[in-house]
């Protein structure tokens, strides 16, 4: 069994696919809308070949992310339901589509280098150096790493409530990473910042975009 930081079995291994895309879907959290527009933008933007979605959970944003450059797409998660519900969501639509169900923080997980590694609400439930390692281990020289963190809200649970209570298994273990936290982190990993903005939602819920390119 795959587990999180700590040894501790990880709780994505008990949170069904449809529970967790019903919650990120929900008009009052709105992030499955927001994720798959940042990921979408990235493509458009840099024009890669080859990207890898970490954290694929069912591939959201795969199906636009597919439609321009890219030729060949690495999905990446813990839950086994979750990477084949990719795989078989996915296969026949995109030329060259790669599934692991893995840990990324484990350094057994190693795959052709890709030019643009999308790593999105992650950080926050992993041991930092560890997975920046892998990532860098499996991103090309002057590649691209984007990420997605999410901020402090004073006035919002960092896991919202829905009417999904699976989804209540990850309060215990989400630990928020400061952007600047993570960029100190990167630059001993081997990335240099370059552009980051702040998102904010209609539910007050505030994130950072921050990418970075691989020395």
């Amino acid at each position: 069994m795959e587990t999180n930081r700590g040894g501790v079995s990880s709780p994505w291994l008990r949170i069904p696919l449809a529970e967790y895309e019903g919650h990120m879907a929900l008009p009052s959290i709105g992030q499955a809308q927001m994720l798959a527009d940042r990921f979408s933008s990235l493509v458009t933007r840099c024009h890669p070949a080859s990207v890898a979605l970490i954290g694929c959970a069912g591939g959201n944003g795969l199906d636009r992310a597919a439609r321009g450059s890219v030729t060949r797409v690495v999905a990446v998660d813990i839950n086994f339901d979750y990477a084949e519900k990719t795989r078989l969501r996915y296969a026949g639509k995109i030329s060259r589509l790669e599934v692991y169900c893995a840990d990324v923080q484990s350094e057994l997980l190693r795959f052709e280098r890709v030019e643009l590694i999308y790593a999105a609400l992650i950080f926050e439930y992993v041991d930092v150096p560890a997975t920046l390692a892998t990532l860098r281990r499996n991103c090309r020289v002057n590649g691209m790493l984007a990420t997605v963190l999410q901020l402090p809200h004073a006035d919002e649970d960092n896991v919202s409530p829905s009417p999904f209570a699976s989804l209540r298994l990850l309060a215990p273990v989400m630990k928020l990473v400061s952007p600047r936290e993570l960029c100190e982190y990167a630059a001993a990993a081997g990335f240099a910042p370059t552009d980051g903005e702040a998102i904010e939602l209609p539910s007050g819920k505030q994130f950072w975009h921050q990418n970075f390119r691989v020395l």
